[in-house]
């Protein structure tokens, strides 16, 4: 294992590779997991610690499970290898639980290091599971990998070609990965199509390696997103939403079995952006009509995803008053970062190009309005279309947030409530300003500019 103190990737190959694999084989798979904290708004038309599971043969082909008696799923297609090919690596594991962050140490990445094309990561009771993101040939596909410390992280074959990976959960029984046909893959008849009655399929997994297809929730056609799906895992169970107006929301207690939330349970008109789970349930963000000129930010809770309470306002703050009203400009809410004992919502102000807004909450029903947004402060951008924007990124993983920025002023804090932030020590080669690009990991955080990627390894006390 590395010095702790450095973000050095370790990449197995050659012998070692034929050692532990007979054979390292890529899934096709798409993630639409958003990592930027402000995204373009548009009006409407989390694990205990257990034993992780026993990790299956590294490559061992894997065939889809029987769908569940009366589901139509579509014939599986035997999976293709991807080149370049992914292979195992393995970096510092990261500090316990438990411990504090003190600083961040700066490396940059290797082109061809796997780490920098890993886009989310879930902690689950079995250890970690991640996908990336690889752009080849004109088609984007995606390794995943599954570590059961943070350390080690092995490639599996998951799912068939030409599926998306759209969202990764965790249920009682294990995981739960939506997932939609990549329009641009072409493999005849044998591959689901958008013209299924159901183009999104829900496939479950006891371990990460070994996945079973069945039929997924209905959200509506995919060509009339706007995005991904949203998903999250709570204590009742699974929450998905169609990523736009009109907003379709299902539930579902394993991930196999999903059932429709009636339309009369949201707020008409509600266009949800963004829903996190707490230890209590769930919460989600987004855009609510006042009157056919106006819209404004709001949230909504709800303990079991079939009834939910609010509409909670989330207030523009002006120089001189706070707006809750149809006066004035439209605005709404587009991303929601959790930790444990707080949020923080996001948005932009409709008409006026470049203005985000932050909100923090404490319970996700009081909402007040950061216009300063601390710690990281308004941008020193002086360009045209560049102000009223932070001056860094904001990410989270439910546990702890994260704000940091690149450049001559280089920072990087940690938060557990989004109001009490503490300042981390930070060393290495730092990350450009214009890296804007968060993913937040186990033991540290990767930080992008689009083409050079950054490895910040935390050290804690």
């Amino acid at each position: 294992m590395h010095d702790p103190t450095t973000p050095e990737i370790e990449q197995v190959t050659g012998d070692a590779r034929g050692r532990r694999t007979a054979g390292l084989v890529l899934v096709l798979i798409v993630v639409f997991i958003g990592v930027a904290i402000a995204k373009p708004w548009e009006s409407p038309p989390a694990s205990t610690s257990q034993p992780p599971a026993p990790v299956g043969t590294l490559g061992a082909a894997v065939s889809p499970s029987p769908a569940p008696t009366g589901t139509a799923v579509p014939t599986p297609v035997a999976p293709t290898p991807v080149v370049p090919p992914i292979d195992t690596f393995a970096i510092a594991l990261p500090p316990p639980d438990t411990a504090t962050w003190s600083a961040i140490h700066w490396g940059r990445l290797a082109a061809d290091n796997p780490l920098r094309l890993m886009r989310s990561v879930l902690r689950w009771r079995g250890g970690y599971i991640a996908v990336g993101s690889l752009a080849s040939g004109g088609a984007t596909t995606t390794p995943v990998w599954t570590s059961r410390d943070g350390g080690l992280w092995m490639p599996v074959l998951t799912f068939w070609p030409g599926l998306l990976v759209v969202g990764i959960a965790e249920v009682p029984s294990g995981l739960v990965a939506l997932t939609l046909l990549d329009g641009s893959y072409q493999c005849g008849a044998t591959c689901p199509t958008y013209s299924s009655a159901l183009p999104l399929m829900s496939w479950t997994s006891p371990d990460g390696r070994s996945w079973t297809p069945n039929t997924g929730p209905n959200l509506g056609l995919p060509a009339t997103w706007k995005g991904p799906p949203l998903l999250a895992a709570g204590p009742a169970g699974l929450v998905a939403a169609s990523p736009t107006w009109p907003t379709r929301l299902a539930r579902s207690a394993d991930g196999i079995h999903w059932r429709a939330v009636p339309v009369g349970a949201l707020p008409p008109g509600l266009a949800i952006r963004a829903v996190v789970a707490t230890t209590t349930g769930f919460t989600v963000v987004g855009a609510l009509p006042v009157d056919a000129d106006h819209n404004r930010a709001v949230a909504l809770q709800s303990v079991d995803g079939a009834t939910w309470t609010g509409p909670y306002p989330l207030a523009l703050a002006t120089a001189s008053a706070i707006i809750l009203a149809s006066t004035g400009p439209s605005w709404g809410a587009t991303a929601l970062v959790a930790a444990r004992s707080g949020f923080i919502a996001t948005g932009q102000v409709m008409g006026t190009p470049g203005r985000t807004v932050w909100w923090q909450s404490s319970n996700g029903r009081n909402w007040r309005a950061l216009p300063s947004y601390p710690p990281l402060g308004p941008t020193t951008c002086t360009a045209e279309g560049c102000g009223g924007q932070p001056n860094g990124v904001l990410v989270s993983d439910g546990r702890r947030m994260l704000a940091l920025r690149g450049g001559a002023d280089a920072g990087v804090w940690t938060s557990s409530d989004g109001l009490a932030w503490q300042r981390l020590a930070i060393t290495g080669d730092i990350p450009h300003e214009q890296a804007t690009l968060a993913v937040l990991l186990p033991g540290g955080v990767l930080l992008s500019d689009g083409t050079t990627t950054w490895f910040g390894y935390a050290e804690a006390r």
